[in-house]
């Protein structure tokens, strides 16, 4: 009985050790728009989850900013000048997200303007786990219920994979969450591909971030929605801040205007609700 007992201990340990420094590739469904729910994107996310922690971000992000990369340095060095290609940047989901292990302290990473943002989120989800089961690919799930963000979600987890992670912010289930999606099927992630890692990549998120709380960039969020070209308005040379004036031209205006208009297409969020 003792020997069994230690067969099944390592087993599961050896499972365990086997599921880190693994890369979960998931399907991001979505609609930005809600009054278009015909235009539906579509993007590859990754799960890289590691012994310390996972990161979440957008393979498609990260994979052409890293030919766009190599391809500056390559043009700085035979010219002296680079040339940004307008089509050069893909990928739509321009955050990250990460989380730190064993308490599973959660971080947005993103850009607003030209400063990057770390942004702790301690809110807790509250999860509703269902008897029912389901199989999804090669899974088998259960499906547990949470509310999060002004949605209702739906979960459908494996213990197959003991790792309490997932895609986005969510985490705290009995095993890997292999399929997402909320009430309104706005935002569906579903688990496609799962490969070994040798290392996470390092430079997924920015060098130089500035720690702030959600309730803190919520705040910058509207301010920025309020007036996108404040930070073009207002630039810093030399220590000196140089405010242009609003009758500079029109270039400024018709800018403003773009910027408005995209961000009122963006109205069907991830997450819904401001903090309180």
């Amino acid at each position: 009985m003792k020997k069994l007992i230690a067969v099944f201990i390592a087993l599961f340990i050896g499972v365990f050790t086997n599921a880190q420094n693994k890369r979960f590739t998931y399907e991001y469904r979505f609609i930005p728009d809600s009054t278009n729910s015909a235009d539906v994107k579509t993007e590859m996310m990754n799960l890289d989850v590691a012994d310390s922690g996972s990161k979440f971000y957008s393979y498609t992000v990260y994979h052409s900013d890293s030919l766009m990369n190599v391809d500056l340095e390559k043009q700085l060095a035979l010219t002296g000048k680079i040339n940004i290609k307008a089509d050069s940047r893909k990928g739509s989901v321009r955050y990250s997200i990460s989380k730190k292990y064993p308490d599973y302290k959660v971080f947005l990473h993103n850009r607003i303007l030209m400063d990057h943002y770390k942004v702790a989120d301690e809110r807790k989800i509250d999860w509703k786990i269902s008897s029912e089961q389901q199989k999804i690919g090669e899974w088998n799930t259960q499906k547990a219920e949470a509310e999060f963000g002004g949605r209702k979600w739906t979960a459908w987890f494996t213990s197959d994979i003991p790792i309490q992670d997932g895609p986005y912010k969510f985490h705290g289930l009995p095993g890997l969450i292999v399929k997402l999606e909320d009430l309104s099927k706005s935002h569906v992630f579903t688990l496609q591909a799962v490969k070994n890692l040798a290392e996470i990549p390092k430079d997924v998120f920015g060098e130089k971030e500035i720690l702030i709380s959600q309730k803190q960039y919520d705040k910058l969020v509207k301010e920025y929605e309020n007036d996108p070209t404040k930070g073009l308005k207002q630039m810093q040379m030399g220590g000196i801040t140089m405010i242009m004036k609003e009758g500079s031209g029109n270039q400024m205006k018709n800018q403003e205007e773009r910027l408005k208009a995209r961000i009122k297409k963006d109205n069907n969020r991830i997450e819904l609700n401001k903090t309180k």
